[in-house]
Parts: C-alpha cells; structure tokens; sequence
C-alpha cells in the first residue's frame, strides 16, 4: 500500500488549533498517513509574514508535538523564494517515491488556484482535499471547474465544523493583552510570549 500522504501549506503566523483540528479531519475522512505541516516561504501571492520564518517553523513543531500524524516540513522556506506549490508538490514527491499526495486546502484558496503557478501540473501531482471555511459555500467554483475538465474529479470536498479561529485574530489581541488561550497550543503561546512575537507581553 502506497503512503498517503497530506500536505497542508500555510503562513501558520502563528499556528493555531483551527489547522491542526483540518489536518485531522482531512486524515480522518480520507484515511491519510501522515500529513505535513509546511510553512510557508515567500509566497508570490501574499506580503511577508510578520516574524521569521524560523519562528513559524518553530512554531509549527511546537504544535505538532506529540502528534504521531503530523510533521513538520521546511521545504519551502529552505529554498530561494518565491515558492510555487507546484515545485513544493514535486520535490515533496522525490523525497517520499510513491507515496499519494493530497493537498488540503481551504475553500478560500480554491478560489484562486487558477492564480498559481500550473494549476493543471498542481492537480496531476496530488488530489486536492478542500475543506469548508466560516461564511462560504463547500463548492467547487465554475471557473475552476471549466478550466481543469475532468481534473476536477481529483478536487474532494470536505465539510468540517467550523472553527473561526484566524491567526490574524490571535496578532490582534496579543498585543492588547487579551487571552489567546485555547485558539492556539499552550507550547505556542508559550514560545509567542517568552520571545514577544507580535507585540505579546
């Protein structure tokens, strides 16, 4: 039996228990392996994160201690950026011969993926589960849909309780010196604290 194996990209700035509850749905319903936490580089879609991407790195094994299904991977930040999933998915695919991939994502990022670099080469290499998101429909869009034909049937949609939890939330309230607990790893907070990322006390 081949390895199933996910892959779930993101920021993580900072990892919180919204990606870490996906991971475990998206395993769960389509009997996954492992699945590989990997921060993000420097995406060609989005402006620099706000802390090092060694402290996202950081953070992300912080969270996933403990948990024999997660991994963390750095792939993306080891290398020059900008980082393409593409290239991710294809040297993910050398560093583990075989195995299946699945990419798992957010109904948010479905909607751009015709933005990102060789949709068509992206869905060959791995099916993409596609998990539900607070306020928006669990539906494959029309223009994605006419673009990827029949590729699309590689594209498994995923409903899962909503939790609305946002990194950009937990920025906010450190700051304030509001709680964060419970939306984000106690050893997470813990890191954020001890080295006063975003402006936490």
């Amino acid at each position: 039996m081949p390895l199933r194996l996910g892959l779930l990209g993101g920021s993580f700035n900072p990892i919180h228990h919204a990606h870490l509850f996906t991971a475990e749905v998206a395993a769960a319903a389509h009997r996954l392996d492992r699945v590989l936490l990997v921060p993000a580089g420097q995406s060609p879609l989005k402006r620099r994160a706000a802390v090092s991407a060694e402290d996202r790195v950081a953070m992300a094994r912080l969270a996933a201690g403990g948990n024999s299904l997660l991994k963390v991977s750095p792939i993306d930040v080891d290398r020059p950026p900008p980082s393409y999933t593409v290239d991710t998915l294809r040297l993910i695919g050398e560093q583990y011969p075989g195995a299946e991939l699945f990419l798992i994502l957010g109904i948010d990022a479905l909607a751009d993926l015709l933005e990102w670099r060789d949709p068509e080469g992206l869905i060959d290499q791995a099916r993409i589960v596609v998990v539900s998101r607070p306020g928006l429909d669990l539906a494959v869009p029309d223009e994605v849909r006419a673009r990827l034909g029949q590729r699309v049937e590689r594209i498994l949609l995923q409903p899962m309780p909503l939790l609305e939890i946002s990194s950009t939330e937990i920025r906010q309230r450190l700051p304030k010196g509001e709680p964060v607990r419970y939306l984000l790893p106690e050893p997470v907070e813990r890191y954020i604290r001890e080295r006063g990322l975003y402006g936490a006390t």
